[in-house]
């Protein structure tokens, strides 16, 4: 993949990325956060060199990058001057890499310990940024953990990183986990619903050897597509096709791959045995037994204003 501001040949400045870079940078030198300037990026439709929305991950790669200052690498490490011109001085990207690395900037510490039930995929944003009825285009983003002014804990579409949602959703965590428990561990109890599951496991799908051999398929058919790329017997879009069909396919495997793992261990069948093992089960082991039977739910806004306890009329659920 070119590196952004030059050509595929990385030898020929692309000027009016060029403009983009120098803009950014002088930005970033004056303390401006990289999330306003990636959601200013994003707002005037300026994607990376693959075509894709920049993100604060990849503009600071791009940032980071010794090719900007005209300099040549190998393994990760400067060892002269490259053969192509730079779009900034060796100076300035002496001054990039020092404020970027500064430890002010850093992130607070954190852990993959969740806290949060239905963060990570469950809830998705449903406020409807045009039209009207069944043909509102909803925003679709998903929703993400963040405690209010308060403390309380809650759940929000964020308008700036990492989705760049429309930020106008929010809902109370602590009412609507209530709620969703409620309703998966009825679901569960539900005769019907575990006959379905048992049948699933019966087709439970590969196992777990035949799931790597698949992957690795899955990886040898990237591999190949890169190298035909390269010889210029496919084009970019093409490739991207091909790698998007296989992200797919992996999703898919890992998935089913999980949920066969959650189905062999379910835990009571009752109703009053199901309520008893939710009590005193980690909430990783509660996410898995909701992921057996929910696939997500859409927040919509909230249909009575001003009322403090859950709006269960703005929840969608979408079972699966």
């Amino acid at each position: 993949m070119r590196c952004y501001g030059y050509d595929e040949t990385g030898r020929e400045v692309i000027e009016a990325e060029a403009v983009v870079i120098r803009d950014v940078v002088r930005r970033t030198l004056a303390e401006e956060s990289l999330r306003s300037i990636v959601a200013d990026l994003r707002r005037r439709e300026i994607v990376t060199s693959a075509g894709r929305p920049w993100t604060q991950q990849s503009l600071s790669r791009l940032l980071r990058n010794p090719r900007l200052a005209g300099l040549r690498t190998y393994h990760g490490e400067v060892v002269g001057k490259g053969q192509w011109d730079a779009i900034i001085d060796k100076a300035t990207h002496k001054k990039l890499l020092a404020l970027l690395d500064a430890p002010e900037r850093k992130q607070p510490f954190a852990t993959n310990v969740r806290k949060y039930l239905l963060s990570g995929g469950f809830l998705m944003c449903g406020y409807p940024l045009e039209g009207e009825g069944d043909e509102a285009h909803l925003c679709g983003k998903w929703l993400y953990t963040q405690p209010s002014n308060s403390g309380k804990r809650g759940y929000v579409c964020r308008s700036g990183s990492p989705s760049y949602g429309c930020g106008r959703i929010r809902i109370a965590a602590a009412s609507l986990e209530e709620e969703v428990a409620a309703r998966a561990l009825a679901r569960l109890a539900s005769p019907k619903v575990r006959a379905r599951l048992t049948a699933a496991l019966a087709k439970a799908p590969l196992a777990g050897e035949d799931v790597e051999q698949a992957l690795a398929a899955i990886d040898e058919r990237l591999v190949e597509a890169g190298q035909e790329y390269a010889r210029r017997q496919i084009s970019l879009v093409t490739l991207k096709a091909i790698e998007d069909e296989a992200k797919q396919e992996r999703r898919s495997l890992q998935e089913a791959q999980a949920q066969a793992t959650r189905l062999r261990s379910l835990p009571a069948t009752t109703p009053e045995g199901l309520a008893e093992w939710w009590v005193d089960a980690p909430l990783e082991r509660r996410r898995e037994l909701l992921a057996l039977v929910l696939d997500r739910i859409v927040v919509r806004p909230a249909t009575r204003p001003g009322v403090t306890h859950l709006d269960a009329d703005r929840l969608e659920f979408v079972w699966k």
